[in-house]
């Protein structure tokens, strides 16, 4: 099974999809429901004991995990002398403390299912951008993430750390109101998702350490 966080909207919904299509069992863990998905897991990512919850739900199924996909983030675009401890706080919470307690309470799982893991960061985690502070600062962090399991699972598992520049996607509309401007020159979601796909379906014995994509 492909355990997706963020399913329910924009490139998680991607991901849901084409690998339902590919004939693949599909988890979605978000407060909404997917509509590719075969089970929703209704999950408020910066809830502690939630996350915890619906991760014992997996841990009792039978079938292995072949790969986690930590999708679900939020934007932020406050400027640094605008920055709230309120919007830090929600960033972080969804954007790297959700995924870093999640893999946590699969691990034991994921290890004996030799399970790949995603975790999608930005380009904005591998360079400054303006008025990213907050929002660039988890994605950062997400790579750190990355890197720390690929060391401390190399022997088990493939930790994947995706770095994606601009694609179609309302995330950005979720905080300025305003629909994407002039979006066929921003990359398709579906395109994305397909080469995710094509990369968990590469031989075990090859594993892509990160890769970061411009539009």
């Amino acid at each position: 099974m492909i355990i997706i966080t963020g399913a329910s909207d924009g490139l998680g919904l991607q991901l849901a999809k084409v690998f339902r299509d590919a004939g693949k069992k599909v988890i979605n863990i978000s407060r909404t429901e997917s509509e590719y998905a075969d089970e929703n897991l209704l999950t408020d990512l910066r809830d502690v004991e939630a996350i915890k919850a619906t991760a014992q739900q997996i841990n009792d199924m039978d079938e292995p995990i072949k790969a986690l996909i930590n999708c679900a983030g939020v934007l932020s675009l406050e400027k640094v002398e605008s920055i709230t401890p309120e919007e830090i706080q929600r960033s972080f919470d969804i954007n790297i403390e959700a995924p870093i307690l999640l893999t946590s309470q699969l691990i034991t799982k994921m290890r004996k299912d030799r399970s790949d893991i995603v975790n999608v960061s930005s380009t904005v985690g591998t360079r400054a951008h303006f008025d990213n502070t907050v929002y660039g600062s988890t994605k950062w962090a997400m790579r750190g993430f990355s890197q720390n399991l690929q060391l401390e699972l190399k022997e088990t598992n493939r930790v994947i750390s995706f770095c994606i520049g601009g694609f179609r996607s309302r995330i950005a509309e979720k905080v300025t109101g305003e629909p994407l401007k002039d979006p066929e020159k921003w990359m398709d979601p579906e395109d994305v998702a397909s080469f995710v796909k094509t990369i968990i379906e590469l031989p075990k014995n090859m594993e892509v350490a990160e890769i970061i994509i411009n539009r």
